[in-house]
């Protein structure tokens, strides 16, 4: 893919200038040669373990991090713009150049690469293993630090935030943003890595490199923290805030891999492990024995009650209940019970509906209560193929064919029956449900013939003239909506039942100049004029449609009053089943440029806030395939494949964030910390009089 190709060249071109650097910046008593890098594998393996392992946690990392911001929505930008205001737009506007944006962009992602890599490739190239210990714990450190204000006090980027400021990086072309979409929540301001891992590495090698070695590239790091301080500013990416927090831990990793190299290193030492595992083959008693002797001695300074053992007993605490309330943060989605195999679902309000599709069985509809988690059996003649389900509040229609029933949810019997059914001389391609407003229900059919208007009993309403070219159909209250091929594009069309007065518009489903050249340079062909509006969902003020342009669809809000549309999915990805309510809309959207016509591939789903414009990923399988996302009371539900297992139908709850037993354990902890901290303060006060 062609943001895989632009991350591959960034980082071939990271270690090219690595290697051509060093022969410049490497102190001058260490000679050059090419059997050292193979060499150093073996001499320093488990530095580079512990320094590459944070590339292992970032993904799921984030996506906790993900998770977190749609279930809580904790952040903290506000704050930090009523404190900064427009600071760093003046820069950006200041300094702004299409040239300038080029070379920064790269800068910023490949200039880090070389610098990270280079501090700590140097090191050990050069078997300079003092400083090479210490520059490793430091890099992993800053790395850990970060972690909890990533997780719970997001910061988001300025280009998101500031009215005018620009994300110039991740916007300079659509390759480019899609590989920034996929591995960054855009939520991770505070603290900036770009300023704390270089800032943390040059720290340290002021603070220990005695004769100046390594002083030619410390003087290097010093320039490249300048250059990277204006271009993260200049970008649209961090606050100055966020700065601020990159060197102040920067400095609190300095101090703790000084405090931790002395243990660390002597479990670690790759020139002991090997020693010790020989040693472990050649005699496991003796072995073992040295190994409890050794955790006796580790153990023994707890024994006795002190500060360092309250400390210990406060972290443990804190520790435990952090992972727990981050679990129930982040696992918010369960599924709905009596539903084995379900084929689809919808919702509405607190009613979750399913079709439960078993094989040599009756096809199944069950319905989920979301405010009582109660299930009932819905009734009526059996179906000859698993049909689709439209609800509205309290009413419900169920259809396939040229058949319908209508149902008025009522569980008061323990069964839910149909009011009425209802068979045609056609066939049904799509329905709604909606309501005049004397308050009279009816049913909108879509089929070949065009849009019919009927009671829940059958009775013809009216049929809409010009509507045989309708595409795809919803109702919203009086409101009849469609959408339909017009000689400009793509139009919807809107019909008052109780007025008989009918609205056209156009929906423009094209993306900026740069996105549409770059997928055409892909060989991914779009057309939006000539693109075609296959599903809709709508409420009272706003529509929410999928476009097909060609090789991908389209997500689009419509304001009904004004008219004008704008896409809230990535215009380069593939998007579609919007489900739409006055506050949030969810959708499908594959996180790939390049789409494609296998309807298992992995994709995600979205929620897009309409108060704030953000888009939140509530979904993370690499091999998931969702569908039927819809937004119901107490958040959304989709139903979700992973591999070859059955679908499942999940609900993810954004009401209740914790669940009672991480309340209850919250209480617990709060409790236990009030007598252990007031211990720990008469031990700390003790121990400073003893001393």
């Amino acid at each position: 893919m062609a943001q895989t190709g632009i991350y591959l060249t960034w980082v071939t071109a990271a270690i090219l200038c690595s290697v051509a650097l060093m022969p410049v910046l490497k102190p001058r008593f260490v000679k050059h040669s090419w059997s050292a890098y193979v060499d150093m594998f073996r001499r320093y393996w488990f530095h580079m373990l512990i320094v590459f392992s944070v590339y292992l946690w970032k993904d799921p990392l984030d996506q906790i991090d993900r998770a977190l911001m749609a279930s809580t929505r904790i952040e903290i930008t506000p704050y930090i713009y009523a404190i900064e205001g427009d600071v760093v737009l003046w820069i950006q506007k200041g300094f702004k150049s299409d040239f300038l944006t080029e070379v920064l962009t790269h800068f910023y992602v490949m200039g880090y690469m070389t610098a990270i890599f280079s501090a700590f490739i140097y090191p050990i190239y050069a078997d300079d293993r003092y400083m090479a210990d210490r520059i490793a714990l430091t890099m992993f450190y800053v790395y850990i630090l970060a972690i909890p204000f990533y997780l719970f006090l997001n910061v988001r980027v300025t280009g998101d935030v500031i009215p005018g400021m620009e994300t110039l990086a991740y916007d300079l072309t659509p390759e480019i943003r899609n590989w920034f979409v996929q591995i960054d929540p855009f939520t991770n301001g505070m603290p900036s890595l770009h300023i704390g891992m270089p800032f943390a590495i040059w720290l340290a090698f002021v603070r220990w490199d005695e004769d100046g070695r390594w002083n030619r590239f410390a003087n290097v790091l010093a320039v490249f923290v300048i250059l990277t301080a204006f271009t993260i500013v200049y970008l649209g990416i961090h606050w100055i805030s966020d700065m601020l927090g990159g060197l102040l831990i920067a400095h609190f990793a300095v101090n703790l891999a000084d405090k931790t190299r002395v243990a660390v290193w002597s479990a670690f030492d790759e020139r002991l492990i090997g020693r010790r595992f020989a040693y472990f083959v050649d005699n496991p008693r003796l072995a073992l024995r040295n190994a409890r002797t050794i955790l006796q001695r580790a153990v023994e300074p707890y024994r006795q009650a002190s500060k360092k053992q309250t400390s210990v007993a406060i972290i443990t605490v804190l520790l435990l209940t952090t992972t727990i309330l981050v679990y129930d943060a982040t696992h918010q989605s369960f599924p709905l019970e009596g539903v084995e195999v379900p084929s689809g679902a919808t919702g509405d309000g607190d009613w979750m509906i399913a079709v439960n599709e078993t094989a040599g069985e009756n096809t199944a509809i069950i319905a989920w209560n979301l405010s009582t988690t109660e299930s009932y059996e819905v009734g009526g003649a059996p179906w000859d193929a698993p049909p689709s389900v439209e609800i509205s509040g309290e009413k419900m229609v169920i259809y396939n064919g040229s058949r319908y029933d209508w149902f008025k949810i009522d569980p008061s019997f323990g069964r839910i029956t149909p009011e009425y059914t209802t068979s045609l001389p056609l066939e049904i391609e799509g329905l709604g449900i909606g309501s005049t407003l004397d308050g009279t229900a009816y049913v909108a059919l879509l089929s070949d013939q065009g849009i019919i208007v009927k009671s829940p009993s059958g009775v013809d309403i009216l049929r809409i003239e010009d509507s045989s070219d309708a595409t795809a159909l919803t109702v919203s209250g009086d409101t009849i909506i469609w959408g339909a091929n017009g000689s400009d594009g793509p139009e919807i069309s809107m019909y008052s039942v109780s007025g008989e007065t009918r609205q056209n518009y156009f929906v423009n489903a094209s993306s900026d100049l740069e996105t549409e050249l770059t997928l055409l340079e892909a060989n991914i062909d779009v057309d939006p004029r000539n693109g075609t509006i296959t599903e809709i969902s709508a409420d009272g003020t706003s529509i929410a449609v999928t476009v097909d342009v060609g090789a991908l669809r389209r997500v689009m809000l419509i304001d009904r009053v004004l008219g004008n549309s704008e896409i809230i999915s990535e215009p380069a990805w593939d998007a579609w089943s919007p489900h739409l309510t006055s506050e949030k809309i969810v959708y499908l959207q594959i996180t790939s440029f390049f789409p494609s016509d296998d309807p298992y591939e992995s994709n995600d789903v979205y929620l897009y806030d309409r108060s704030t414009s953000d888009n939140v990923r509530l979904t993370s399988g690499s091999s998931s395939v969702h569908k039927d996302p819809r937004v119901v009371s107490i958040g959304a539900a989709w139903l979700v494949t992973d591999g070859d297992e059955n679908p499942v139908l999940e609900i993810y709850d954004m009401e209740e964030t914790f669940e009672p037993y991480s309340r209850v354990l919250l209480q617990a902890a709060v409790v236990m910390l009030v007598p252990l901290l007031m211990v720990w303060t008469v031990q700390t006060a003790s121990e400073k009089r003893a001393g």
